[in-house]
């Protein structure tokens, strides 16, 4: 039984590896210019950045430890071609690749995965993750020159996704010799990766430069000879790039999309990169037992008045579609996702009737008035947008919304302590596309957790008690079909509670000069392109349809 979960997830990289082949070589040539709205740090050290950077340019230069399905999304061979779970739950191992090199010419090996993996962890290390490896890691052993394990302090069954490009940065994997031999500050000026692109210079606040690897490599030879990353935090003036032939491809929003396709670029969208959702907080709290919204069925009525499909249609312009339950999308490990496709389609679906009769039912036939917090997270602008639409779909139904702006960097302290700014109301949020539920879920719902939002430790009641038993066991359960089951239970509880409630899984978007790069697909879930670049096209190469 302890092997079984592993025995998939072997069958299951071995065969999307098959895809990962290198590309026939050819000719590289030209320089693919990526216009951004953020460089974040704009460190190439993967120790000293967090996810959003190192996924828009860490990525290009680093190889990770488990890497993508790059067909579904989620989870995938990356430095190690396959892994497996001991008996015991307590160890993976991993298998590399063989044949990897550095861009110096030094072979990568277990060492420098070992090496990583520690660097990671450290004391300098500002990865979000490190407290957690810390934590969760015991040891790190190297069996050989092409196999890493490490040995966990209790079952972690997450840890491979937790070192994929897939989640986090925490699994890039750098030179041990050369870092060793030159030092970290050294290192930082002039870093060395194994991925597809070798860097060749940073200018702060402005952009970072790559040159791609002449020999072939198993994410892809790329096919432009230089690959530029630009800084322009102004979304026009990257559109206006795009336009003219300054950069072949620029990150947009949603608003942007049909001004973009007037002036005759392509716009490419990346699924399930994302969710909007509405969520209500404190519902459980004695202040709050009189509030129409610590009724189920009153917050499922507000779900039923929403229109979603007018959402996308609308807000999103066409570019988004209806969403699976809270935190989940059709990658999800150990989740049964037709299931919960078929359920989603019926129990999101609009009807404004039903919803006002369960309001009069519930004891509000006139509506009652219900405080909401707009807000957005960073990049996802068009959240705002969504919040002012259901809060006037929700005023036909008779609620009397007031409605409140809330810039993220006054709403975020908010949630921290006691919440008392924010306990009776609902606001706008948003969840970030990954494969792995139970993270997001214990950031949400565990009564230990920031948000909390099923119960806190002083008042969980009987679905925040079975959360808590439910994810528990989900921690350790080590066999694929049960494990499967225990997600899924755990979406029922959070679904059938309305506490958190998907109103569209968003997407990612991309403005594209079709004179400058061919016709690509970027990664579900994956709303940077950092993995990407080495698998454009030039335009001769592979067309865009029209």
């Amino acid at each position: 039984m302890f092997r079984q979960i592993a025995r998939v997830a072997t069958l299951a990289v071995v065969l999307v590896g098959a895809a990962t082949l290198p590309l026939r070589a050819q000719d590289q040539k030209g320089t693919l210019v990526f216009a951004v709205e953020s460089l974040g740090a704009q460190t190439l050290d993967p120790i000293l950045e967090g996810r959003p950077g190192n996924a828009v340019y860490q990525a290009a230069m680093y190889d990770s430890l488990v890497g993508f399905d790059l067909k579904k999304g989620g989870v995938g061979p990356g430095v190690a071609e396959r892994w497996e779970l001991s008996s015991d739950g307590l160890a993976w191992t991993f298998y590399l690749r063989p044949g990897q090199t550095f861009h110096n010419g030094d072979k990568l090996t277990a060492e420098d995965v070992k090496f990583s993996l520690e660097r990671q962890m450290g004391p300098n290390s500002l990865a979000s993750a490190a407290a957690s490896m810390r934590r969760t890691i015991k040891s790190i052993e190297v069996i050989d020159e092409l196999t890493v394990k490490v040995h966990t302090t209790s079952p972690q069954i997450g840890l491979p996704a937790g070192l994929s490009r897939a989640v986090a940065p925490e699994g890039a994997i750098m030179p041990k010799a050369y870092i060793e031999r030159v030092g970290e500050e050294e290192f930082r000026k002039k870093p060395i990766g194994s991925g597809p692109w070798k860097f060749v210079r940073n200018v702060p606040g402005d952009r970072i430069e790559f040159t791609a690897v002449t020999t072939p490599h198993w994410r892809g030879r790329p096919n432009f000879k230089d690959l530029h990353l630009l800084l322009v935090p102004e979304e026009s003036t990257r559109v206006a790039m795009v336009r003219t032939g300054e950069a072949a491809i620029a990150s947009i929003g949603p608003e942007t999309m049909l001004g973009a396709s007037r002036a005759g670029l392509e716009v490419l969208a990346v699924p399930g990169t994302m969710q909007a959702v509405f969520q209500f907080w404190g519902t459980y709290k004695p202040e709050v037992k009189d509030s129409p919204i610590a009724k189920l069925r009153v917050r499922q009525a507000l779900s039923l008045a929403i229109d979603r499909q007018q959402v996308i249609d609308h807000v999103m312009n066409g570019k988004a579609r209806m969403p699976y339950p809270f935190a989940t999308f059709a990658y999800t490990d150990y989740f049964s996702a037709p299931r919960w496709e078929k359920w989603a389609a019926e129990a999101y679906r609009y009807d404004p009737v039903l919803a006002k009769k369960i309001l009069a039912e519930e004891g509000y036939p006139n509506g009652f008035e219900l405080k909401f917090a707009n807000t957005a997270l960073p990049g996802t602008q068009f959240m705002v947008d969504i919040g002012t639409v259901i809060a006037d779909m929700w005023t036909k139904i008779g609620v009397k919304v007031t409605l409140k702006h809330y810039e993220w960097g006054s709403f975020a302290p908010m949630e921290i302590g006691n919440q008392a700014p924010l306990i009776g109301w609902a606001s706008m949020y948003r969840t970030a596309g990954r494969p792995d539920a139970p993270w997001r879920y214990d950031g949400a719902f565990s009564p230990e957790s920031i948000q909390r939002l099923l119960g806190d430790k002083e008042n969980c009641q009987e679905t925040c008690q079975e959360f808590v038993k439910t994810y528990r066991a989900l921690l350790s359960e080590l066999d694929r079909t049960k494990r499967t089951a225990l997600t899924d239970h755990m979406v029922e509880l959070v679904s059938d509670s309305w506490t958190v409630v998907p109103i569209i899984e968003g997407m990612g978007y991309y403005a594209i000069n079709t004179k400058k790069v061919g016709r690509f697909e970027a990664i579900a879930g994956r709303h940077e392109l950092g993995d990407v670049f080495e698998r454009i096209p030039r335009p001769e190469q592979t067309p865009w349809k029209k």
